[in-house]
């Protein structure tokens, strides 16, 4: 029992910030589907000990395949750069949409306390109207179909690259599941003190793990599925 123990105790990694795990997962799993991004924070992350010794050691391995997947990503260029516009027009959906809440907000204010400057509220929105229902349109409409645009250049990236994908895919994969697994473990044992809920949830952009729950899906304004780890 003692020996069967111990073998279970070196399959995980020693977690020692909750945060940074949470971070390098996302970053792991991220590759897989060609989210390419740089991970100097990451090599910052594991040569402080956040993640433990053993995920040190497995960290050469792991950001040799991811290097390789950032040389191609050179040839990508316009992925990345569609992928930057995506996040552009979604920042810019939330201000239009918060200037358009003001708008409605301040015109059902000064008409129902009748302020002097109530009357002016007409001239400003029939202004404005028109630059946001181009903005609205604009958000609602543009990052879907750049996502689609992203995902037949990625289809067509994988068809190229299928060799290197195949090969990288399973190590990236395999870290990503002992990292769930290892965060799971150390929950249950108390060695990551958790205090809320949201402690628990994970960021993932693919869902073929064990131990984990889907809690919600993608969104407009989210690219991952939040997930809950199971049994903690």
């Amino acid at each position: 029992m003692s020996n069967i123990r111990k073998k279970t105790e070196k399959s995980f990694y020693r977690i020692e910030d909750l945060k940074a795990a949470k971070k390098i997962l996302m970053l792991l799993d991220g590759y897989r589907r060609l989210n390419i991004e740089d991970f100097a924070w990451a090599d910052k992350e594991v040569k402080e000990g956040k993640m433990g010794v053993k995920f040190s050691k497995d960290w050469k391995k792991i950001r040799e395949v991811m290097l390789k997947f950032a040389r191609e990503a050179g040839s990508q260029r316009r992925l990345l750069n569609l992928a930057a516009l995506q996040q552009i027009l979604i920042q810019a959906g939330l201000v239009i949409s918060a200037i358009t809440t003001l708008l409605v907000t301040l015109s059902m204010v000064a008409f129902l306390f009748h302020y002097e400057w109530a009357k002016l509220v007409p001239e400003i929105l029939s202004y404005a109207f028109i630059p946001l229902a181009i903005g609205i349109v604009i958000m609602l409409a543009g990052p879907p179909l750049i996502s689609r645009k992203i995902s037949l250049e990625l289809e067509k990236f994988f068809a190229r690259k299928k060799d290197l994908v195949l090969k990288a895919d399973p190590t990236l994969k395999d870290a990503a599941q002992k990292i769930i697994n290892s965060i799971s473990e150390a929950i249950k044992t108390g060695d990551l003190k958790v205090k809320k809920k949201k402690d628990r949830e994970l960021g993932l952009f693919n869902i073929d793990y064990d131990g984990i729950k889907i809690i919600k899906k993608p969104s407009l304004f989210r690219k991952y599925y939040v997930v809950l780890l199971e049994g903690t």
